[in-house]
């Protein structure tokens, strides 16, 4: 039986990823990377530039990868096969996080769990624990109409494995991964809907409960990074699926840092000290490894 087929038989394979993670040495600074909306539809030019960037991440050699949603719309057993083909050539570990596109064939919500797991699940390394969770919880495109309140992210059986998760870890330093983010007093307008506002108070106070300080996530098309009371948020949607044409890009002139809301093809790369203090950088795609112009830190 092939890997694949074993993971469509157990369901195991986030499971086993995780496994990996756990298991692996590492010189500090702790560093990951993570990217999504690679396949939020089927699109070839999609696939071709998330292939590209598969290939900078192995380069780039970090402790493991995480793709955060919207991978293998709408979810179909050949989409997880077609990604699973894509990543095949990494030598590190990664894990799925699921996206609201991976669940809008009738069949996802099913076929995700056959083939990847539990949506919600954790691990740790070193001095960080990671949960990830299910906020993915209306398939489909979200109304631009609807109020904040209604759109809705994790449900609250996420967020209840979210807090037993963080009141289990014994690590320092802890890391949110999901899809969707949170509202955010409109952040990201006019899109204010790639934000959560259903459970939204509920999910920042777990957050501060905890002290938890770095959420990845992805969903928005574009990259994003912003600190919201002690918590800083990094949105990486340009794993190849589309980009937002409201977000400033790379060759924008005059003022502001295209940098923070870019629409950019990317990954983004973290790396986390031992004191909890956080440098990331952001890897456009086919550009030459380390040299990305985009950066932040504590």
């Amino acid at each position: 039986m092939t890997a694949l087929g074993a993971w469509q038989k157990f369901g195991v394979r986030n499971a086993e990823m995780a496994k990996r993670i756990e298991e692996t040495p590492f010189d500090e600074p702790l560093r990951f990377a993570f990217a999504g909306d690679s396949g939020a539809w089927v699109d070839p030019t999609a696939e071709a530039i998330f292939a590209q960037l598969v290939q900078q991440v192995g380069e780039c050699e970090p402790l493991f990868f995480a793709n955060l949603g919207d991978f293998a719309g709408p979810g179909t057993l050949e989409r997880h096969q077609a990604y699973l083909r894509l990543v095949e050539a990494l030598r590190i570990p990664n894990i799925c996080v699921v996206g609201n596109h991976d669940l809008d064939d009738p069949t996802g919500w099913a076929l995700w769990e056959q083939v990847h797991g539990p949506m919600n699940f954790e691990f740790g390394l070193g001095y960080a624990r990671f949960v990830a969770i299910h906020a993915a919880a209306r398939p489909g495109r979200h109304d631009r109409r609807e109020p904040p309140e209604a759109v809705q992210g994790p449900r609250e059986e996420d967020l209840h494995f979210l807090e037993s998760a963080l009141s289990r870890a014994d690590e320092p330093h802890r890391v949110v991964l999901m899809h969707m983010r949170p509202y955010l007093d409109g952040r990201y307008a006019p899109h204010e809907n790639w934000g959560f506002g259903r459970y939204e108070s509920e999910f920042l106070q777990i957050l501060r409960r905890h002290r938890v300080k770095l959420v990845c996530c992805a969903h928005g098309l574009a990259f994003d990074e912003h600190v919201h009371d002690g918590v800083r948020f990094v949105m990486s949607g340009g794993g190849g699926s589309g980009l937002c044409s409201h977000r400033r890009g790379s060759c924008t002139e005059g003022d502001g840092r295209p940098e923070d809301r870019g629409a950019l093809f990317h990954f983004v790369e973290v790396a986390i000290a031992p004191d909890g203090s956080i440098s990331a950088r952001v890897e456009l795609a086919f550009a030459d490894p380390g040299t990305s112009r985009y950066r932040f830190s504590d």
